[in-house]
């Protein structure tokens, strides 16, 4: 089917912005400070249990419209997440009033979104939401890091057409508003924009690139919140490896700095343990908690999406170098206590000597 005659009847088009605003937000005291509605619970319209579920749903706070021309006025909300992280939405529906909108107009909207200036707009949001939410949230503290996803949804269309036979015959199209060009991709670069394709049942569609989604579903708002909480995994993947970094390099000369002989009631690159050991709890905490927070079990739909979106985004790479980095950092807990006991056994063992010696002393004056 040619893309200037696939007409979109009804869609949207969604940005997401996650950042990370400190170690724990109390969901309960968010609804007291502020308007607030749980994350509804997962549907069943594709079979999904009932143990595919948030464990701690997250509070949604509507923050009004935004305007973004040619679009309609858009949708503001804020995800806010029990571990410390705020994903900022903005959703415009697609086609506006009397606007007959086509495929191939797409590539040329997904392009002015992606250079519309909304990361900015998306951090003064959430810097105001921090100062709104301040009592509720521990040790609040905005990140510079934040990690953005698109998503284009086409709900109803005009054709008669197998998913599969959408997307082979414009794949062109399709790979332009995935990577937000308006110009036709090399054929490299469409294969690899839509080497990821799912679909359940015969003539709905999505396609997953590294940043963006196309998705062409009825029921789509599961999927597009399984990509919502995608885009916070790797947000707090890159957070946690960036803290790790920082770290590292900050012990990475620790064989090489002037050695304090301890005495007793005095410990040696004490504050340097007791940093290295809140490091890897807060560290293992954090990634515990966001595995955690939707139960996607079992090759299902919204499983198979998750798992072709990570590895789109290579979260399980991000997870090798954030372990490979924890065990660094265990090396170096392990080798200050080491030193520090060895170093204080030799000190005790002086201290006999020199009692013993004194004992000696006194015995022969006597």
């Amino acid at each position: 089917m040619n893309p200037d005659t696939f007409r979109i009847l009804k869609g949207q088009a969604i940005a997401f912005f996650a950042f990370d605003v400190g170690y724990s937000i109390s969901l309960d005291q968010i609804t007291a400070l502020l308007p607030a509605t749980p994350q509804r619970p997962l549907s069943k319209k594709k079979q999904t249990p009932s143990y595919l579920q948030y464990v701690h749903p997250p509070a949604v706070l509507d923050l009004g419209t935004l305007d973004v021309p040619p679009l309609p006025l858009g949708k503001v909300l804020a995800t806010v997440f029990d571990f410390g992280a705020i994903s900022i939405s903005y959703s415009w529906p697609l086609p506006g009033p009397e606007t007959d909108l086509r495929l191939h107009d797409l590539p040329e909207i997904a392009n002015r979104l992606y250079h519309s200036n909304l990361e900015v707009r998306a951090k003064e949001q959430v810097s105001s939401l921090i100062n709104n939410l301040r009592s509720a949230i521990s040790k609040p503290n905005l990140a510079p890091l934040v990690e953005d996803y698109f998503v284009f949804v086409v709900e109803r269309h005009d054709a008669n057409i197998r998913g599969d036979d959408l997307l082979q015959s414009n794949r062109s199209t399709i790979a332009q508003v995935l990577r937000f060009e308006v110009q036709p991709l090399s054929t490299e670069e469409q294969d690899e924009a839509v080497s990821k394709k799912i679909s359940y049942y015969e003539n709905d569609l999505i396609v997953i690139d590294w940043n963006s989604a196309f998705l062409v579903d009825r029921d789509y708002e599961d999927t597009v919140n399984v990509l919502e909480l995608l885009n916070i995994e790797l947000l707090e993947a890159r957070y946690v490896d960036t803290q790790l970094d920082k770290r590292i390099k900050g012990y990475e000369t620790m064989g090489r700095r002037p050695w304090n002989w301890p005495i007793p009631l005095r410990t040696p690159y004490l504050q340097e343990i007791k940093d290295l050991a809140e490091l890897r709890i807060e560290s293992s905490l954090l990634r515990e908690r966001v595995d955690n927070v939707l139960k996607l079990v079992g090759d299902l739909y919204l499983s198979r999406v998750h798992s072709a979106a990570a590895e789109k985004v290579h979260l399980q790479e991000w997870s090798r170098l954030i372990s490979h980095k924890l065990d660094i950092v265990n090396g170096f807990y392990a080798m200050l206590t080491d030193r520090v006991r060895t170093v204080q056994s030799q000190t005790m063992e002086l201290i006999i000597v020199i009692l013993i010696l004194v004992e000696l002393v006194l015995a022969l004056r006597s």
